[in-house]
Formats: C-alpha cells, structure tokens, sequence
C-alpha cells in the first residue's frame, strides 16, 4: 500500500509577494526563498517569472487584466443571483401571507 501525504496549499498576500520577489531579485531566489520560508522555493521562482512577464510583455499584462477583471464579475454577478433568490423567496412568502 502507497503512503500518501497530505499537502497543504499556502496562500500568500499579494504584499508578501511583492516584497518577497523584490527580495529575490537583490539576494537571489533561494536565498530570499530561505529566509522567508518558502518551501519550495520553485514557488518564488514562478513568482519572479511572472512579474517579469508582466513587466515586460503588454499583451499578457492586457490578458491578466482581462481575467482578473473576469474573476471579479464573476463574483459579482454570483453574488446578485444569491440576492435575487431570496428576493424571489420573500416575495412568495409575502405574497402568501397576504392571501389568506
């Protein structure tokens, strides 16, 4: 039988993440991924690649604009159908009240 192991999947602050890329293009990305913990430190190494990407290709910065702005009217618009549920259901229920 195969052990497994669980991962666990560490969220970072957008601010962390800024300082700790900063970190790495004045120490070096294992150093700076030792000093702050972060394990593995491919983790940084992604992070470092991205902000490059985004500093220098306009098309993907318009691309993750783009999906970022996707992502949050998505939420929206998740959270206006929870709204009109139970708008719908208090009206019914008011409705209901009424005929009697």
């Amino acid at each position: 039988m195969k052990k497994t192991t669980k991962r666990t999947k560490n969220s970072y602050s957008p601010e962390f993440k800024t300082e700790a890329i900063e970190l790495a293009k004045e120490i070096g990305t294992t150093k700076a991924a030792e000093k702050l913990g972060i394990k593995p430190f491919q983790t940084l190494s992604a992070w470092v690649r991205y902000s490059k990407k985004i500093d220098e290709d306009s098309e993907f910065r318009e691309l993750e604009a783009a999906k970022s702005e996707i992502k949050k009217l998505r939420k929206e618009l998740e959270s206006e159908k929870k709204i009109t549920a139970i708008l719908k259901d208090a009206t019914a229920f008011f409705c209901q009240d009424h005929l009697k």
